[in-house]
């Protein structure tokens, strides 16, 4: 993983996106680092805010493993904000933001029960 991960980072410098594993890694402005997954869900209709939140619980737990596992990931994360973005992803229609996280606070972009 440490060899995808310094891929990554040189995309990362030149504004691109890139994915490691389940998670794709982006900067927004220069300062916040976009950590993104989708949900394992096939069907919208079976999703709940709490199966959400765990879904998002092991996106962060994912790309903190990433970070403990990389010096360089470190080293280009501090003093940038982190944002957990969220999607449902229906192969008919594209990718649909669910929620986003950042400075812990978790803003919900769909009704979900």
């Amino acid at each position: 993983m440490e060899g995808r991960i310094k891929i990554a980072l040189e995309f990362l410098k030149n504004g691109q996106y890139f994915s490691v594993g389940e998670i794709r890694l982006g900067v927004k402005k220069s300062n916040i680092v976009e950590v993104t997954g989708w949900s394992k869900y096939t069907n919208i209709t079976n999703l709940s805010k709490d199966k959400c939140l765990k879904e998002l619980t092991e996106i962060k737990s994912q790309f903190a493993r990433m970070v403990d596992s990389s010096q360089d990931l470190r080293v280009f994360i501090e003093n940038k904000s982190l944002e957990y973005s969220f999607f449902y992803d229906d192969d008919e229609k594209g990718s649909t933001l669910i929620c986003s996280e950042r400075y812990g606070v978790v803003e919900w972009d769909i009704e979900l029960k």
